[in-house]
């Protein structure tokens, strides 16, 4: 059975926060996925228009963090974490949706 997108990037996310943020990480799952969640149809669209030749990888990382910007995670600040675990929450989800989307770019072209 094939994984969906937004599956495989959960797992991954969840697989970093629990080793980067241990600590923070019951506080941080259920926003991740939420978040997620929220843009999993636009991720399945950028990862297609990117297979396709459409979009770059650079096109691809621009819509993400834009997507991806502090408004959404204003939850997870009211939930009182710092800013500085808010920037690196956002790093990590940032950096695992880009490599998720790029590297099935890579496994499709294979």
């Amino acid at each position: 059975m094939n994984e969906s997108l937004s599956e495989a990037l959960f797992s991954e996310l969840k697989r970093q926060i629990e080793a980067l943020l241990p600590s923070l990480s019951h506080r941080l799952l259920p926003a991740g996925k939420n978040l997620l969640l929220r843009n999993a149809k636009q991720l399945e669209i950028w990862a297609s228009q990117l297979a396709a030749g459409q979009l770059t990888p650079d096109d691809v990382e621009w819509l993400v963090r834009s997507s991806m910007d502090l408004t959404r995670l204003t939850a997870l600040e009211s939930a009182g974490l710092a800013q500085v675990d808010l920037d690196h929450f956002r790093q990590v989800v940032i950096r695992t949706t880009l490599g998720m989307l790029v590297g099935r770019m890579t496994m499709k072209s294979s």
